[in-house]
């Protein structure tokens, strides 16, 4: 199998740097002020193509899972343009990246079964080359130039004459042309409408953007050497050390747990402190408990890493790792309980996903703990690709203000605001709704209304830049408004 390098991608320089060249005017096109439009998936998808044409071109056997990797940014790409929440704008960037990451490591890992920890080092060292990266399209150009200058072929320079010429010329033709025909001003206006002289350096830095840093990635990855430290002995300290540490742990993690089944899940009010109801009980500790998750998921992975392999540490750390799934629905109870009280926020439904996600993932851990070759990065990778592009579809504002606007019987001035101004554009449809439960003069709030949809009126959006939420905010407007 051929294996990737430096100096092989230097001496493909022409091949990569046009192909990453090719890639910079896609993402121009598709990126200029234009983060959440339809054009975004189609920037996904020539990711994907020149990836697999740079493994191709430097011989490299794509693997079948590549496709999955390539499948979960696509869906990614296509959740982006139907909402306008900027969190999932932003976290889907960081997925698509995540997993494009992770997909071209299992292309050059021939092995396949590195630990969680070999994973996530891989990723950072990958992140690092490509930020080291950043100046080798110009340095492996310089280079390739200087070795190829005796074999320069006789035509380039020709070339080169010919589009000075014929750019000569149509500063002087393309002028005439415009003012010669109407219909083709319109479009050659239209054309040129993207790229206006006064957004030349805006343009000219966007191009250079996806250009250098595909260039970068694909030197970082070439880089890559996935083999360095593979002969390392682990570290494997006394498992007595681990058995002390995390018993200790265990024993006060059991009896907080059966605290949570008896008083929490099974309403033992007897047992509660004076003063102190059940649902003040039950609302207190939220995040702590959350806090306290995900530092029991974290030391249980370093136990399973550092420690000699010991049957009454397994034993141990599965008692951790049910406590923790134990403390993990006390705390989603515990937000279920205040949602029902205090009704839904974005950040509450954030927060219920995160504690699903961290229950599957415990699941996993488990797994990891009884069967030392369980691929537990790759099934980590699953649960939070598929719960995220789950989540990413769902439009949370939107479904967040109908469900509150259904459980309120009267809407203050406040949360008519915040539904208005502080929620993504995903809930327009849901505000006139909302109208109706709105605590004062309904005058006010006609007026209100006219104001906030006349805005939402006119937010520009073109062909490249539509997207389905704002589209429908507009369609909201315009029923209103009519």
């Amino acid at each position: 199998m051929e294996t990737l390098s430096v100096s092989k991608l230097e001496e493909n320089y022409l091949y990569t740097g046009c192909m990453c060249g090719i890639y910079g005017f896609i993402f121009t096109f598709c990126l200029y002020k234009n983060l959440s439009g339809v054009t975004f998936p189609v920037i996904v998808a020539v990711t994907i193509a020149t990836a697999f044409m740079f493994l191709k071109r430097m011989g490299i056997t794509v693997k079948k899972n590549f496709y999955i990797y390539a499948a979960g940014m696509m869906l990614l790409g296509i959740s982006t343009p139907l909402t306008m929440n900027k969190f999932f704008h932003f976290f889907n960037w960081i997925g698509i990246i995540l997993l494009f990451m992770s997909g071209m490591i299992q292309q050059v890992n021939e092995q396949g079964n590195w630990s969680f920890q070999k994973y996530m080092v891989s990723i950072l060292m990958l992140a690092g080359k490509t930020i080291a990266s950043v100046c080798d399209p110009f340095i492996h150009g310089i280079r390739y130039r200087k070795n190829r200058v005796k074999k320069e072929s006789r035509y380039f320079k020709p070339i080169i004459l010919g589009c000075a010429c014929a750019a000569g010329l149509l500063v002087i033709v393309l002028p005439l042309l415009v003012y010669s025909d109407k219909i083709f001003a319109v479009f050659f206006g239209r054309f040129t409408g993207w790229f206006r002289f006064g957004a030349e350096l805006g343009v000219i830095l966007t191009f250079l953007a996806g250009y250098i840093l595909m260039y970068a990635f694909l030197s970082g990855i070439s880089a890559l050497n996935i083999k360095e430290k593979e002969n390392v002995k682990q570290l494997s300290l006394n498992s007595v050390t681990g058995i002390t540490f995390s018993g200790i742990l265990a024993v006060i993690y059991v009896f907080y747990s059966a605290i949570q089944i008896l008083f929490l899940f099974l309403r033992f009010e007897s047992g509660l402190p004076e003063s102190v109801t059940y649902s003040q009980y039950a609302h207190a500790g939220f995040w702590q408990l959350l806090a306290v998750s995900i530092i029991n998921f974290i030391t249980v992975l370093i136990c399973v890493s550092i420690f000699e392999e010991n049957r009454i540490l397994k034993i141990i750390l599965m008692i951790i790792s049910v406590c923790t799934c134990i403390m993990t629905l006390s705390a989603a109870y515990r937000m279920i309980l205040y949602v029902r009280a205090y009704h839904l926020t974005f950040l509450r439904v954030l927060v219920l996903w995160f504690l699903g996600v961290l229950l599957l993932i415990m699941l996993g851990v488990m797994l990891s703990i009884i069967r030392k070759k369980f691929q537990l990065f790759k099934y980590i990778m699953v649960v939070v690709a598929v719960c995220y592009i789950a989540l990413s579809f769902t439009k949370v504002d939107k479904l967040t203000a109908q469900y509150n606007v259904r459980h309120w019987e009267q809407i203050s001035e406040v949360d008519m605001m915040h539904l208005m101004f502080a929620s993504s554009l995903d809930t327009a449809p849901v505000v006139v709704q909302a109208a109706e439960k709105a605590v004062g003069n309904p005058e006010y709030w006609d007026g209100r209304l006219e104001q906030y949809f006349q805005w939402i009126q006119k937010q520009d959006m073109s062909l490249r830049t539509w997207n389905f939420s704002k589209a429908s905010a507009k369609e909201a407007a315009a029923e209103y408004l009519r």
